[in-house]
């Protein structure tokens, strides 16, 4: 079967980005409050029973955007996997865009200590440190860093 897309673009969109958006949805799945809780950073440990309200608003967000994760991971297996070359390209230029949306919410609630990543806690690192490093790798791969095959 002829692929779309090389090795490493095919590995790295099609089964390693999947993985890890099952892995946020099933985290979150897990514990929504604290999941909501770790989005912004706190001087000094908080506990649960001293965190803001958790509201059932907040829960039903993040319950959601559970749910987007796993349409993303799905979305990926079948756009990265395809033979089709251009629809491939063109959901990972897709993403790519998403991926600054993303990094910009961050920033825009994180202020300056956006830039202090002694401040950054495991969430802030795989919202904004492992999107940073898939859209450099969406971007590498839609201009042919990685060699290109034609479906």
């Amino acid at each position: 079967m002829a692929r779309s897309l090389t090795l490493w673009p095919r590995t790295l969109f099609g089964i390693i980005e999947p993985g890890l958006l099952c892995w946020a949805y099933y985290t979150l799945l897990l514990d929504p409050k604290k999941f909501y809780l770790d989005h912004y950073p706190v001087a000094g440990p908080l506990s649960i029973t001293q965190a803001p309200t958790f509201a059932p608003q907040s829960e039903i967000l993040v319950l959601l955007l559970g749910n987007v994760y796993l349409l993303l991971a799905l979305l990926a297996l079948v756009c990265v996997w395809t033979p089709c070359r251009p629809v491939a390209i063109r959901y990972l230029l897709v993403v790519a865009l998403a991926d600054l949306g993303h990094i910009y919410a961050f920033y825009r609630v994180w202020g300056g200590t956006f830039w202090d990543f002694g401040q950054w806690n495991d969430l802030m690192w795989g919202n904004v440190g492992v999107s940073v490093f898939l859209h450099v790798n969406r971007l590498a791969t839609v201009m042919g860093v990685f060699g290109s095959e034609r479906g």
